[in-house]
């Protein structure tokens, strides 16, 4: 009896030891949920909603840490263009101060000399080039070939298959869609222009969504689609506007960078000469400073968004090169305020049919998104 009580108790001794000696159990983080106040525009009245956004449960780790690396921009026209170049160079800026990187770039670049100015970056040591626009396809998958250990990016690019070159576009066809609905309820004419500085397949596939909007409104416009020749060019903007203006168009959409202040400049002139009808969206940015009394806020194609998730999400995270889009759904292109220029109504309908489609996609059937161009 006894000896049965010294091996019970020392049973219990040893099962208290090893229960003291394992490791204490992992416990399970606590999921936040933290509220987030949000501001939209409804009918010229901004509106604060609060939404909860929770945290993702586990980040993959930074294998390309950003911080004090090197990356320059190559751009089509100047950084003060209030357009493409503008955002991109806002883009450069807001990655420097997010992560750390020392930023250089050069204004101006014709596709002729792009591919040797890339080089001069990559022999000065950048490690993560940029190329704005779908003019220097050729050229940055020629030099991203010859500097394997150097990143590249490109706005409006589709090549995917280049282990260090990231294209990245915005989902092509939302903003034409939207925007077509817009333009097609504030036309009195029934003649709408849209002023472009080249066409672009891209450019082309926002078109035909345009007009997809319009015919799904059952209203029959007049949609004429010309072009600039330049990303630079003002005085080829005013001309092509002044024509459009003659030909009783009402609505211009302008989207010619630089030369957008041209189209503007048009649209104020014969305003001031009795044709207060006369409307501009305007796109890439909103450019209501340029007309506070005309220029509708448009449409915002947010290349910061572009730039943020190609570092963040594939060159940190050392992900390999390819093609990429986003766009409305991940906060990288949206419509901007009309500043009480088009009826209540109107943008009511255009606002309640981009929060069905944010929703649901198939809310707007005939909408036909690309994310190949």
């Amino acid at each position: 009896m006894k000896r049965s009580v010294v091996v019970l108790t020392l049973l219990v001794l040893f099962s208290l030891l090893v229960a003291a000696c394992a490791p204490a159990a992992t416990p399970t983080p606590a999921v936040v949920e933290k509220p987030v106040e949000v501001t939209r525009v409804v009918a010229g009245t901004p509106e604060t909603i609060v939404i909860t956004a929770t945290p993702a449960a586990v980040e993959e780790e930074v294998v390309f840490p950003l911080e004090g690396k090197k990356f320059a921009g190559v751009f089509p026209g100047p950084v003060n263009d209030a357009g493409w170049t503008t955002q991109a160079y806002l883009a450069m800026q807001a990655a420097r101060d997010k992560y750390g990187l020392e930023i250089a770039y050069t204004e101006h670049v014709k596709p002729e000399d792009a591919a040797q100015i890339m080089r001069d970056y990559a022999d000065a040591g950048y490690d993560i080039i940029y190329a704005h626009g779908y003019e220097y396809a050729d050229q940055i998958a020629e030099v991203a070939k010859e500097y394997p250990d150097v990143k590249f990016i490109q706005t409006n690019g589709s090549a995917a298959d280049i282990p260090n070159l990231y294209t990245i576009t915005l989902s092509t066809g939302e903003g034409g869609y939207f925007m077509g609905r817009l333009a097609c309820q504030i036309t009195k004419s029934k003649k709408i222009t849209i002023i472009g500085g080249t066409s672009f397949p891209i450019w082309d596939h926002h078109i035909l969504m345009f007009k997809q909007a319009c015919k799904d409104l059952g209203v029959e416009a007049q949609i004429s689609d010309v072009y600039v020749g330049s990303w630079n060019d003002p005085a080829k903007a005013k001309e092509l506007a002044n024509a459009a203006i003659a030909g009783v168009t009402d609505v211009l959409v302008t989207n010619a960078d630089a030369g957008d202040t041209g189209t503007i400049e048009a649209a104020k002139e014969a305003r001031e000469k009795g044709n207060t009808d006369l409307r501009v969206i305007s796109w890439v940015k909103d450019k209501n400073y340029l007309g506070p009394d005309f220029v509708i806020g448009g449409w915002t194609e947010a290349v910061s968004a572009e730039i943020d998730y190609i570092l963040s999400e594939k060159i940190a995270k050392g992900q390999p090169g390819g093609h990429f889009a986003i766009g409305m759904h991940e906060h990288a292109a949206y419509m901007n305020p009309t500043y009480g220029l088009v009826p209540p109504e109107v943008e009511k309908d255009v606002q309640d049919l981009i929060a069905a489609y944010l929703k649901d996609p198939k809310a707007v059937p005939n909408l036909v998104v690309r994310t190949d161009l």
